[in-house]
């Protein structure tokens, strides 16, 4: 599933994880899913629900979900027997997702490279990852790349979220916010950093989370930017202006 052309390779490249982030984190994402707080398990459902509404219009395609964790997200996501390769720099997270998830494959692999062919992908779903990233232009780039239709990305949508942990009593010290989240979007800002990658982005809220609905035109229908770089630098303009 390699890259199809070398159209602004040299702007691909590994992001990692977010500074002190464990390599090993299996187990994580249930505590989170498996919270006894009803408040959060109602917003979570409604916020999934959401996400699961966007995905509905979509046909059975190549679907690429890329920072699957532990899967928790996608299950409640996918219709039954339904396939996906899921994309996820932790090995141990990606085996239990693979585990747990009828129709998933997995690939160990970074947000800033991904190995799959150039518009291979009919439905490409990020799930709570550019918050993490320290560049998330670089995997917006390689999330376009791969995208010939649909594209979903969730995020947080800050302050709220933050708020959020704070009126629970998490991550005080941090002002509300997670130890791994290196960046905070705004509806605004998370259609700006999308938008010169894909022909239409749309937000819809869903708080404490924003969910982004990103579409390729058919390659016919409009002209591919030039490079991958081209596209990047263009994305850190627009957020800096």
């Amino acid at each position: 599933m390699g890259d199809s052309d070398g159209r602004g390779a040299t702007d691909r490249r590994v992001l990692g994880l977010a500074p002190g982030a464990p390599v090993e984190a299996a187990g994580q994402d249930a505590r989170k899913y498996a919270t006894g707080n009803p408040v959060v398990q109602r917003l979570i459902a409604r916020w999934l629900a959401a996400v699961a509404n966007e995905l509905k219009a979509s046909a059975p395609v190549t679907h690429v979900d890329v920072g699957i964790g532990e899967g928790l997200a996608l299950a409640r996501l996918l219709p039954a027997g339904a396939q996906v390769i899921g994309i996820e720099y932790r090995y141990d997270k990606l085996r239990v997702a693979t585990t747990s998830l009828a129709g998933c494959s997995g690939i160990v692999a970074d947000a800033g490279m991904l190995p799959v062919r150039d518009r291979a992908a009919g439905l490409v779903t990020c799930i709570e990852v550019l918050e993490h990233l320290t560049d998330p232009a670089v995997a917006v780039a390689e999330l376009a790349r791969i995208t010939r239709n649909l594209c979903v990305v969730s995020v947080p949508w800050e302050p709220w979220f933050r708020l959020g942990n704070l009126g629970r009593g998490k991550n005080i010290g941090r002002f509300g916010n997670d130890p791994e989240h290196l960046q905070a979007f705004s509806p605004r800002s998370l259609e700006t950093l999308l938008s010169p990658s894909f022909s239409h982005v749309r937000v819809v809220r869903s708080f404490p989370w924003l969910v982004a609905v990103a579409t390729q035109e058919s390659s016919g229908q409009t002209q591919e930017p030039a490079s991958r770089k081209e596209r990047t630098a263009t994305i850190r303009r627009q957020l800096r202006s």
